[in-house]
């Protein structure tokens, strides 16, 4: 069953995000980039209010950042801990410094690699690269999302046939994948052929776009077309 994970920037929008269903409650900050980690602060303010009663993740940012050590070790409390892999492309040191990161997260925190459909534009690798990350982390998931969200969503830069051949890769390899990329209902009722274990959203949810305030319907709509309950209906 795939699940709905729905990115928040406070501990209000978790509250909506909660009430609307969502399956994961996800932190990050979209001003901060594709994948920008949001204050310490706020992530302690997220996990008092949601008290367990949903699986939370966090955007940790860019394994190249400067802050992902410090940030990997204030992570406690979190399931999952997402990290990207821009700009690491063509470096032999990414590896030893994803090590790294991981070490420093809490016990009980799972390492999600992040791979970029548009991956050249990210100065990543590709995403079928970045299985092996994946196979190795406790968590056994990967994430593929798209950098650039200038670009379109990510069935414009990945179209649907590629994403089906790199899903049964994930799946050969008994590793997990998560969608995200500005995807929409339309978008998101296509890729659940895919069995994704969770589809991760954040513009679809708000009101005025990703940088805008998540709405308590548009979640609510967004878990019933993830559930299937909108085609059962129409059906």
């Amino acid at each position: 069953m795939t699940g709905l994970l729905v990115s928040v920037r406070s501990a209000g929008e978790a509250l909506v995000a909660l009430e609307g269903g969502a399956d994961v409650v996800d932190v990050k900050e979209p001003r901060n980039g594709a994948l920008g980690a949001a204050e310490a602060v706020v992530w302690r303010e997220v996990l008092d209010v949601l008290k367990g009663r949903v699986t939370a993740s966090v955007a940790l940012g860019e394994l190249l950042d400067d802050e992902v050590s410090a940030l990997a070790r204030e992570a406690r409390g979190f399931s999952f801990a997402k990290v990207g892999l821009a700009g690491c492309a063509g470096r032999s040191e990414w590896r030893a410094r994803w090590e790294r990161v991981i070490e420093k997260l809490p016990a009980g925190v799972e390492a999600v690699p992040v791979a970029y459909a548009d991956w050249e534009n990210a100065g990543s690798m590709q995403p079928v690269e970045i299985l092996a990350l994946a196979e190795e982390s406790a968590a056994r998931m990967m994430l593929i999302d798209t950098f650039d969200k200038s670009a379109g969503g990510l069935l414009d830069i990945l179209p649907l046939e590629k994403l089906r051949g790199i899903a049964r890769q994930v799946a050969k390899r008994g590793v997990r994948l998560a969608l995200a990329g500005s995807l929409v209902a339309e978008s998101i009722e296509r890729v659940l052929e895919l069995a994704p274990a969770y589809i991760g959203v954040r513009g679809a949810a708000c009101v005025g776009g990703r940088d805008g305030a998540i709405d308590l319907g548009r979640v609510k709509s967004l878990a019933e077309v993830v559930r299937g309950e909108r085609r059962k209906v129409a059906s």
